[in-house]
């Protein structure tokens, strides 16, 4: 086999696969699309579960007040630019699609319920200075609801994790604990 046959073969191999080359480390716009969707998120069986209880006082997921949680908790604002439903009434099962969010090839949903899937991210940035980076992630699932969130993300024990977001025009900042518990600030 030629040279150029096997350069040929291993990219593609490598692009179908999702390799990438060694991670430096870094902060950037790709690694917050990668931890934005899951740090947002809560576990999809704490929300099944939440469903089926009837959602009683005080239910809550395991992790806490995350970005996601709050926003099915929202009363709607038409004002708001950080989160807005696509409709004047949200559709509840537009919501629960949207959350439960596009299915795995197997047909199974993801094991994180997130308003912001990394499909439905529209734009994102990142500015990193030190251990520390900050910026915001426009999303829409498109029918259900469109937002934009700010974020921190700080480097601990080597990886980085998304600690803090921020809807502004709504006064929500969630931040999270050392606990690994997302809660109001």
């Amino acid at each position: 086999m030629s040279r150029v046959k096997v350069v040929g073969l291993v990219l593609v191999v490598t692009v179908c696969l999702g390799w990438t080359a060694a991670d430096d480390g870094s902060f950037t716009v790709t690694r917050a699309k990668k931890l934005i969707p899951e740090a947002a998120g809560l576990p999809a069986e704490d929300l099944i579960g939440i469903m089926q209880g009837g959602n009683p006082a005080g239910a809550a997921p395991k992790n806490g007040d995350s970005l996601t949680w709050v926003v099915l908790n929202l009363v709607p604002d038409p004002e708001a630019k950080s989160f807005r439903y696509a409709s004047e009434q949200p559709n509840p099962v537009k919501l629960a699609g949207a959350i439960c969010g596009p299915k795995r090839l197997d047909g199974s949903y993801r094991p994180v319920s997130t308003a912001i899937h990394r499909e439905y991210i529209t734009d994102c940035t990142a500015t990193v200075d030190g251990g520390t980076a900050t910026g915001t992630v426009t999303f829409k699932a498109e029918g259900a609801y469109e937002g934009a969130a700010e974020y921190t993300a700080r480097k601990k024990d080597g990886a980085w994790r998304i600690e803090e977001f921020r809807l502004p025009d709504l006064k929500v900042t969630l931040v999270l604990g050392a606990d690994g518990k997302w809660a109001k600030k």
